[in-house]
């Protein structure tokens, strides 16, 4: 985990204002940063954590506060509302429904996903109208919608789902980055998706594309846009190690090309 002094006047923070969890729920979400290694400090109820991790850091409290189901309506009518298994009103978009108790449900263990995934199936469980329900990282759904979730799991699983709120903000990203002349935040995606498919077939045709197209472009001392300078390091330094192991004199070191792959796809779960 990067070394991060929240008292630091030059260091710029996030903060979220927690006042409205209880202390389990507080407990919960620190634990959850914790395991994704983003650092994280308290002010009293107030969450902190540094810039560079505010994108992880909303995936997460995003993926928390529906898993443990934490209502954001401002008043108890709309949550009773939602906890019979209607909408929330209001918003500017499809508010979760929540599956009532009861129900036949199927239940969906989800332990190994990063919290981006996660995130991605609660905007999609949502933007689809289907009921359900988190208990931990274990998702139920109505039995009836129980085809429909697992072609949305596959999808996701597979990176075929495509999330329109999700690519409007990292279009929005991609041009914050041109502008500030970085390279977009999609450059690190562009790794995980490579080492992923490296760590099980070293000679992998489009893990290889994937990972000539990020080294093209990649400078360590320049990190895209929203990513922490020495996580971007340790990026380029695995990725340098995997194509010098494809690209030995002696041929490909297949075992320690999928060594690095791995470690490459490990060190960036948490953050794509």
């Amino acid at each position: 985990m990067t070394e991060w002094n929240p008292s630091d006047p030059d260091v710029t923070s996030v903060y979220y204002d927690l006042s409205s969890w209880s202390i389990d729920h507080r407990g919960e979400v620190a634990a959850e940063m914790a395991d994704a290694e983003i650092p994280h400090a308290w002010n009293d109820t107030e969450l902190m954590v540094p810039e560079d991790f505010e994108q992880a850091a909303d995936l997460l409290i995003e993926v928390v506060e529906t898993r443990l189901g934490i209502a954001s309506a401002s008043d108890e009518d709309t949550a009773d509302a939602m906890a019979s298994g209607a909408t929330a009103d209001g918003g500017d978009g499809p508010q979760p429904i929540v599956l009532p108790e009861g129900a036949p449900t199927t239940e969906y263990g989800l332990e190994e996903w990063p919290a981006g995934d996660l995130a991605t199936l609660t905007h999609a469980l949502t933007g689809a109208g289907i009921p359900f329900r988190w208990n931990d990282r274990e998702l139920l759904v109505g039995t009836d919608d129980e085809e429909v979730v697992d072609a949305l799991l596959d999808e996701i699983e597979t990176g075929e789902y495509v999330d329109v709120d999700i690519d409007a903000d990292a279009a929005e990203q991609s041009e914050a980055a041109e502008a500030a002349g970085q390279l977009p935040f999609e450059t690190l995606t562009t790794f995980f998706l490579a080492g992923e498919r490296l760590q099980k077939n070293p000679l992998d045709a489009d893990g290889l594309e994937e990972l000539l197209a990020a080294t093209e472009v990649a400078d360590p001392a320049s990190p895209p846009y929203g990513v922490q300078p020495r996580l971007w390091e340790q990026t380029c330094a695995l990725a340098e190690r995997l194509a010098d192991a494809l690209a030995g004199d002696d041929g490909p070191d297949e075992q320690e090309a999928m060594t690095a792959a791995g470690e490459l796809h490990d060190l960036l779960r948490p953050y794509v």
